[in-house]
């Protein structure tokens, strides 16, 4: 796992860091063993539940346990104490009189808005986040070559927990028996991709059958009542 810590107190220096040195830091923990793959988890402010778990010490500390030397997971982290601080003197300057309006967080702390500009330049304007989601990806160089966003369905700290944990551990399994003197990195990615991908699709399936299961009992309890 590797946090970048987004300090609202100043000008985001941490992160205007981390993108500059972004495909730098996967070069270093591929070349050093700690990676063969990269993953990002993307959410905004709506997803409390997200933002819950990466800032629960047990929650970050098993994610990264599963992510091993497989996987470097990364995610943007806007430190609570400040965010509070930053509430406290707007909501002063409101009884001031001094601001009219009272925006809790502004809009240039939100996680999303980094991430997008992170996505936008290493990734390209093709693909399109729906928050929150995981982002697989794997780099050769001074590029991103492959990618997969996952997106991620609950909405519960703990079934949100068990669900990306699931995928993080898929990953990393999908990895174990990859020789790391010689590797090709697009074939090590396709496992990966076929791996994330084979829940993605499972879920989606299981999803679509309760659906079609909740509207044949409808239909059924309707006839029923018709008749």
């Amino acid at each position: 796992m590797f946090t970048v810590n987004i300090n609202s107190k100043g000008t985001n220096s941490c992160y205007e860091q981390f993108e500059e040195e972004f495909l730098e830091i996967c070069n270093q923990h591929k070349n050093e063993g700690r990676a063969l793959v990269f993953a990002f988890i993307v959410y905004d402010f709506e997803n409390a539940h997200i933002s819950q778990m990466l800032n629960n010490s047990d929650y970050w500390i098993s994610l990264n346990a599963v992510s091993g030397n497989y996987l470097t997971v990364f995610s943007l982290h806007y430190k609570p104490e400040d965010m509070k601080e930053k509430l406290m003197e707007m909501m002063r300057q409101k009884m001031d009189g001094a601001i009219k309006n009272l925006h809790f967080i502004p809009a240039n702390q939100n996680p999303s808005l980094d991430s997008n500009n992170l996505i936008k330049k290493y990734f390209g304007n093709d693909i399109t986040i729906n928050y929150p989601s995981v982002l697989f990806f794997q780099t050769n160089g001074e590029k991103v070559t492959d990618y997969r966003l996952i997106e991620l369905d609950q909405e519960r700290l703990e079934d949100s927990f068990i669900e990306l944990k699931k995928y993080i551990r898929s990953a990393a399994n999908a990895l174990t028996e990859v020789n790391r003197e010689q590797y090709d990195e697009k074939t090590v990615f396709n496992l990966v991709d076929q791996t994330v991908s084979g829940i993605r699709q499972a879920i989606q399936i299981k999803k679509g059958i309760k659906i079609i299961s909740s509207i044949t009992e409808l239909a059924t309890t309707v006839t029923g009542l018709n008749q």
